[in-house]
């Protein structure tokens, strides 16, 4: 059976955990040489590092994007109190008087961050110009506007700048989860040349016994009837692979866990016993040499 190591990192840091005590477990015995537990830690701890160091690094893009928001917020609020308050001299719908405040076709104060730097900047040249238009006590003047212009680009700047600090953090991540992929892989090379293929410690370090069978294929749908009051009769297709069979049972409000049933070599099999007036979840999987093939969908019955 081959051994795929995971691709996402969550599952490489789960197999890596497993490995390292593996090593820890056998590594002096078989012995290892290169892939020993130390070895292993050594590329598990900076993949964890560059992990939280990403997180922290997305999480300060969200807060980035809050104050953008923020001051968006703050800059329409000024725009719109200035442009209400000059519509009895410009009038109320757009015309070309509104040109050098920075509107074009349009009175509307959007939310973009080019546009709302464009309209800061001609309203704040206008009340330089016109300060007797200013509204000092609702913050509606030159210096006001200016303040909030630069707070905005400040803003938008500080984002990009993140960006690029986000896409270092991965590019680190990404090539520290490289390293403990070609580690893992190393050591299943050295364990191939140090123990059998059908050796149980493969299992010990989370990886596959080379020598036993790909796990079967999922054996779809299974299908579930009731034959009598408390005995169901169960039937699934045959997957590659499959030697034999796995029945679960779970009977709700009483099993935790699936509880197995039956390992049946035939395509069906009849389920007895059943308590009464209960609501019974049924999943079969196919097994061989290798193990169970994934589980199927759970069937649900409900016995009189």
């Amino acid at each position: 059976m081959k051994n795929n190591i995971p691709k996402t990192n969550p599952e490489l840091l789960y197999l890596a955990g497993k490995a390292a005590h593996g090593a820890f477990l056998f590594g002096a015995a078989i012995p290892l040489l290169q892939n020993t537990q130390l070895n292993i830690n050594a590329d598990i701890q900076p993949l964890v590092d560059a992990i939280m160091a990403h997180g922290t690094g997305r999480n300060e893009m969200k807060i980035r994007r809050e104050t953008l928001k923020s001051t968006v917020e703050d800059c329409r609020t000024a725009l719109m109190l200035g442009r209400d308050n000059l519509k009895p001299q410009f009038g109320k719908f757009f015309n070309e008087a509104w040109l050098p405040l920075g509107h074009d076709g349009s009175l509307e104060v959007s939310d973009d961050v080019a546009q709302l730097s464009l309209l800061l900047q001609g309203y704040t040249e206008f009340l330089a110009d016109n300060p007797v238009h200013e509204l000092p006590t609702q913050g509606f003047t030159a210096v006001h506007l200016g303040a909030l212009f630069a707070q905005l680009q400040a803003a938008d700047v500080a984002i990009d700048a993140q960006d690029t600090v986000i896409g270092d953090l991965m590019e680190d991540r990404d090539a520290k989860s490289e390293t403990l992929r070609k580690r893992l892989r190393g050591l299943a090379g050295e364990l191939s040349q140090k123990i059998a293929p059908l050796d149980q410690r493969w299992k010990s370090f989370g990886l596959n016994m080379p020598g036993a069978d790909e796990t079967p294929d999922g054996v779809g749908a299974v299908t579930a009837v009731l034959i009598g009051p408390n005995t169901a009769a169960l039937k699934w297709n045959a997957p590659a692979r499959a030697q034999y069979y796995h029945v679960f049972k779970r009977v709700l409000g009483v099993d935790a866990e699936f509880v197995l049933v039956g390992s049946p070599a035939d395509l069906d099999f009849n389920l007895e016993n059943l308590p009464a007036g209960s609501h019974v979840d049924i999943v079969v999987a196919a097994v061989n040499s290798g193990g169970e093939g994934q589980r199927s969908e759970v069937v649900t019955l409900v016995t009189h």
